[in-house]
């Protein structure tokens, strides 16, 4: 049974690396981009193809690392179907020196449930943000317009489509909040890359019903749902949290999809405390 808790408040080959000056590195393996911080027990963050795990952790990574935890964010680089995306993600933690625990966000949280269904004896915990285990109408009806838009920075059909996705109307409506997200696009609407643009929308096209499947999940999970989301919507991650046996499930109130960049203090506090509850940090 799955547990509603609805808060109601307004190195695999030895290939060579670059180190950066925020003291994070980032390794090309074929498989992806890595970026790493700190030592510990292993939080790996996955994301769609256009968003950028750096920018959207960047809230909660300074409490994990305090917390005795290594920090990892996977930006993977698989062009195939949801399968060969799940089958990048699973040899990446293969080649990792002890389990993970997994964050997902959006398409992100897909593959983390997928990887912890096949690799289970390699993630310890997940935690499943604004998820999805189907398509349905609505999504055919996104993608057909996404595909149809132009890949260039300044498209303001582009900009437009994905505030009315990614924020709810209140927010939408407040003209300084606006006016910011506007100025910070490049952080939480993603850049008009062709090639990762193709790549999401072949992992959306190919991933359908998953929800039966998604029962013989056995890892511990936390699902979290934002109530006025307009992109995979709050019942989806409700399906999800009912089809894995003994998940948790948190629903917050008045926030959208793209809660973890609009409202972090909401988000991930209750994310830290999972992992704290479910994947510890070694005590020294």
């Amino acid at each position: 049974m799955w547990r509603r808790l609805v808060k109601f408040s307004d190195s695999v080959s030895g290939m060579p690396y670059a180190v950066r000056g925020d003291g994070t590195t980032c390794e090309e393996r074929g498989l992806g981009v890595v970026h790493t911080w700190g030592t510990g027990p292993e939080i790996v963050l996955l994301s769609n193809p256009l968003a950028n795990p750096v920018q959207w952790s960047s809230s909660m990574r300074e409490e994990l690392l305090m917390g005795g935890y290594r920090v990892t964010t996977f930006e993977h680089r698989s062009s195939g179907d949801w399968e060969s995306v799940v089958e990048c993600v699973s040899e990446f933690l293969a080649d990792r020196r002890d389990p993970v625990a997994l964050v997902g966000w959006s398409q992100g949280a897909a593959i983390a449930q997928e990887v912890a269904l096949i690799a289970e004896d390699r993630v310890r915990a997940a935690v499943l943000i604004a998820t999805y285990g189907r398509q349905n109408a609505i999504d055919r009806v996104l993608q057909h317009a996404w595909a149809a838009l132009p890949d260039k920075d300044d498209d303001p059909l582009r900009l437009a489509l994905s505030f009315l996705s990614s924020f709810p109307p209140d927010r939408l409506a407040d003209d300084q909040f606006v006016e910011r997200m506007v100025d910070l696009q490049s952080d939480w609407a993603g850049q008009p890359d062709p090639d990762a643009r193709r790549r999401a929308a072949s992992f959306i096209s190919s991933y359908q019903d998953r929800l039966p499947a998604l029962a013989s999940i056995r890892v511990p999970c936390l699902v979290m749902g934002f109530e006025r989301d307009t992109d995979t919507f709050v019942s989806r991650a409700q399906e999800v949290a009912q089809a894995i046996p003994g998940s948790e499930y948190i629903e917050l109130p008045y926030l959208g999809h793209a809660a973890p960049i609009s409202d972090p203090s909401e988000v991930w506090p209750v994310v830290t405390d999972f992992l704290k509850r479910t994947f510890p940090p070694t005590k020294g």
